[in-house]
């Protein structure tokens, strides 16, 4: 734990001394600050309701921490964590609590907060944990009408912040509500390399072919739900003694030895949080270095193309003056005798004098060449502010890396950068966007930082993870007493 304190401080220092006063400068929304990294792991349960997440919950506790049954128990979340003595918070209560990192839950609303709780209790295996229970998913796609809070904002909250995430599905429902579709189209698309995927109660399946289908139905409906070529891993699993479902008559129980393994499975990756919250906070760092790198460099480019033409049309707009007014001085000096002046003048009046022709000729010029200075220059805004045009101040900006080979990775931070440059230049222009020597000198310091500096701590985890991996294995759930909750196996 200690290491991973370090490596929190690590990680805020960076935050603060090379991506802070940069997102700042270039109005970069960085959803994570160097405020944003403390807190213990975290460990997210989503799923349909009654497919096991709250009893899962009890079983990693080793005690009943967490109501649980058939029907929906509760329409709230709630943080699990260790604590010398049970005790439960409300969500007021936790939000403005002052050693505890959930002050910016409280944005969510006083509605959500009204369904927030925060349980402690004396398990061992939660010393290092939050784990967190979710409201089960109902069959609708718009749970605003059922609901009297955010509840997608929330997951994506929790989502975000949590080092794993578990979805749950069960042989009665296996991923048909559309809450859970609506999920995992939108509020989990970032986040599937944190994501776990369980099948669980298969003890309730009458036979194999049972199995077979529920197991068929699930991979079916994933796969119109996850934008990914293969459908991922899905750990199959169940509890023991929870089984509900009589078996038929004459019917063969299910083997259930490989599900015993899985579940081991999905304990260790739980246990395992810690050494995923290490990873996930390098990762995290790294992919908003990036992004602000990226993001940066094409406003850069812009900004200093803009000021570039601008000062070429100003230049242009000058020299246009002052030839205008040579041409007139010689034009009136050595082209017009003194004695044309002095008819015209007696003809047409003082008014009509060939200086006041030449004069009124300059300020036509002066005033058709304003325009189209002004105009010249609105169009380029226009051109800047448009996606073909920040499309070509990115391939400005990085001709040299993808001169020399296709860069997927590149053009996968740019797609999640190009609305926010998009938004700058339509509400606040490019007047506010800096293109000082200090801040070219900040994306210096932030490349070499993405070069060097992260990645020496992500070798530093990869020193300690066997460690934390093999100490958090000895703390997992080892057995299962006649009631079907596991007797914890604290570590010395």
């Amino acid at each position: 734990m200690d290491d991973l304190l370090k490596l929190e401080r690590n990680v805020r220092s960076i935050y603060a001394r090379k991506l802070s006063l940069l997102a700042s400068r270039y109005r970069f929304n960085l959803p994570i600050s160097d405020k944003d990294v403390t807190g213990s792991p975290r460990v997210l349960f989503l799923g349909n309701h009654s497919s096991g997440k709250s009893s899962f919950i009890n079983y990693i506790a080793g005690m009943d921490v967490q109501e649980s049954g058939m029907a929906p128990t509760d329409d709230g979340f709630t943080l699990v964590t260790y604590g010398e003595e049970v005790e439960t918070l409300d969500g007021q209560t936790l939000v403005s609590h002052p050693e505890l990192d959930y002050q910016d839950l409280a944005s969510l609303g006083p509605e959500f907060l009204a369904n927030l709780r925060f349980k402690i209790c004396p398990s061992e295996n939660l010393r290092q944990l939050t784990l967190i229970d979710s409201p089960g998913m109902i069959d609708s796609a718009n749970s605003h009408q059922l609901r009297n809070y955010d509840f997608r904002e929330s997951i994506r909250r929790f989502a975000e912040s949590a080092d794993l995430v578990l979805f749950f599905f069960d042989p009665d429902k296996p991923g048909t509500t559309g809450e859970s579709i609506s999920i995992f189209t939108k509020q989990l698309t970032a986040i599937h390399h944190k994501l776990l995927i369980v099948l669980n109660k298969v003890d309730l399946c009458d036979n194999i072919r049972d199995f077979a289908r529920t197991y068929g139905a699930l991979c079916w409906n994933l796969s119109k739900s996850i934008p990914t070529k293969d459908t991922p891993r899905i750990y199959t699993t169940y509890l023991p003694g929870f089984a509900t479902r009589p078996l038929e008559k004459n019917a063969k129980p299910i083997p259930l030895e490989d599900f015993d393994i899985s579940r081991d499975e999905v304990v260790a990756e739980i246990m395992r949080a810690p050494a995923r919250r290490a990873d996930n906070l390098v990762s995290g760092l790294l992919a908003q270095a990036q992004r602000l790198s990226v993001h940066v460099k094409v406003c850069l480019e812009a900004v200093t193309a803009y000021r570039r033409l601008a000062g070429r049309l100003r230049f242009g707009f000058i020299g246009i003056l002052m030839l205008s007014g040579g041409v007139g001085w010689l034009t009136h000096s050595w082209w017009f005798k003194p004695e044309w002046t002095e008819a015209l003048a007696e003809k047409n009046g003082e008014a009509l004098t060939i200086p006041g022709i030449a004069a009124g000729i300059a300020l036509v010029v002066i005033a058709v060449f304003w325009w189209l200075l002004s105009f010249g220059l609105r169009q380029l805004r226009r051109s800047i502010g448009t996606e073909d045009g920040i499309n070509a101040f990115f391939k400005r900006a990085y001709r040299n890396e993808l001169s020399i080979k296709k860069r997927a990775d590149l053009y996968g931070i740019w797609e999640s950068v190009k609305p926010g440059i998009l938004d700058i230049m339509n509400t606040h222009g490019m007047r506010g966007l800096s293109a000082s020597k200090s801040s070219k000198k900040l994306l210096g310091k932030l490349e070499a930082a993405i070069d060097k500096e992260i990645p020496d701590l992500r070798c530093k985890i990869a020193l300690h993870t066997e460690d934390v991996g093999e100490e958090e294995k000895s703390r997992a759930p080892q057995t299962a007493d006649e009631d079907g909750l596991s007797t914890s196996q604290p570590s010395e």
